[in-house]
């Protein structure tokens, strides 16, 4: 052994968007774009280009042609000349396979777009390829890591699947230099009645109400998926991390 230990990488939750700018992020929405994103990229999609307005993303849609597909929501409902809900439902392979998709949601794409300028690394993480990041984080050996729970960023609401979602990566990661958030998204995801919680959320609620409660389940499959979503040069292209 030697006379000094590894230094251990200190991880931080964000519950909601941090007011500091930080230089290593990983960002979980649960419901339901972590998810959404992940199940594109599986399904072969190129790239994802995340746009934080609806009216951006439709001029954008124009400008890049008939083969880019609008995918997007707001308090979940698709908007107007969108060809897609954020569904995983939706995102199969035939639809989604070998695309360029623009991105449009509530609450990732807002978070993204805030940070996409100062972050050096950005990822999105989320119960089905929890393992995939936590993986991934270890093998780029940084000394510390923010991970946002996005929450609902229009109010500043808090929302507990993302937290139970980052503490999912949390526990996978190990030993860490945990901060209190990260020990208490930790301890959250490690409730034997998690997922039952989850349901009885106000966004699991919400989604049952407008129709999209079949997404509940898609949503909470955990490492179903070795796909990390990495922003890069302003768009999100997949990284399959070797098992």
């Amino acid at each position: 052994m030697g006379l000094f230990a590894a230094k251990m990488m200190r991880v931080d939750v964000a519950l909601g968007p941090p007011r500091q700018y930080h230089e290593n992020l990983v960002v979980v929405d649960i419901f339901r774009s972590s998810t959404s994103i992940v199940t594109a990229l599986e399904n072969g999609a190129i790239e994802i280009i995340p746009c934080h307005s609806i009216g951006r993303a439709r001029i954008l849609k124009r400008r890049l042609g008939e083969g880019t597909l609008l995918v997007g929501e707001r308090k979940g409902i698709t908007p107007k000349n969108f060809d897609l809900n954020i569904s995983p439902s939706l995102l199969i392979q035939e639809r989604v396979g070998g695309r360029r998709i623009i991105y449009c949601s509530t609450n990732l794409i807002r978070v993204v777009s805030k940070y996409m300028n100062y972050a050096r690394h950005l990822i999105i993480g989320g119960l089905v390829n929890a393992s995939a990041v936590a993986k991934y984080l270890k093998k780029l050996g940084l000394d510390n890591i923010t991970i946002i729970a996005c929450g609902y960023v229009p109010d500043n609401h808090v929302s507990l699947e993302d937290v139970i979602g980052a503490g999912a990566i949390v526990s996978r990661l190990g030993e860490g230099d945990f901060s209190d958030t990260a020990l208490l998204a930790k301890l959250a995801y490690e409730n034997k009645d998690w997922r039952g919680l989850i349901l009885q959320s106000r966004t699991a609620k919400y989604l049952q109400s407008i129709g999209w409660g079949m997404d509940l389940e898609l949503c909470l499959r955990e490492d179903i998926s070795s796909i990390v979503p990495i922003l890069s040069g302003g768009v999100i292209k997949g990284v399959r991390v070797d098992e």
